[in-house]
């Protein structure tokens, strides 16, 4: 029952980054963001949406090793309409049979040895369902070494067109 207001996502990502750094400077991880230029305005909560990104970015973290790298992207699909949000890593990816159930309360990939409950993809997802969005895994196109094929969590959310 949170209310939803129109804002901009390059914003609240950017914001929400800049409170990961010192976490990634801790851990000897190399946080990036890249954004249009211009806002890309979204219709949402953005109490919901930053607690979203952040337990991408918490996972991102997690999972990437030590002088690895995390990049959070928010650019536009004009043609569908859509604000991208993307939480990309290098760290060991997760395989194509796993995608469907990380989404699951309290699923651990077996023989993972991270730190974690299992909830906060879960709510990840929860939170893009109410948001009318889309959650998208793919192996990260960037990764070039097979043991690390990396993450690239999308979120699709539809342009606030007002």
């Amino acid at each position: 029952a949170m209310p939803f207001e129109s804002l901009a996502l390059n914003g609240l990502a950017l914001s929400t980054v800049q409170d990961w750094v010192q976490t990634a400077m801790a851990r000897q991880i190399d946080i990036g963001f890249e954004a249009e230029d211009k806002p890309l305005m979204v219709r949402a909560n953005p109490t919901m949406l930053r607690e979203m990104l952040n337990n991408l970015i918490d996972n991102a973290l997690r999972y990437t090793q030590t002088s690895g790298s995390v990049t959070v992207r928010v650019r536009a699909d004009e043609e569908r309409r859509l604000a991208l949000l993307e939480v990309e890593d290098n760290g060991p990816g997760i395989s194509p049979a796993e995608r469907a159930h990380v989404f699951e309360r309290f699923y651990r990939i077996l023989g993972t040895e991270v730190e974690g409950s299992g909830l906060g993809l879960a709510i990840v997802k929860e939170i893009a369902i109410r948001h009318g969005a889309d959650v998208d895994i793919f192996s990260n196109p960037r990764c070039k070494d097979a043991r690390f094929p990396g993450c690239l969590f999308r979120i699709s959310l539809a342009l606030d067109q007002s």
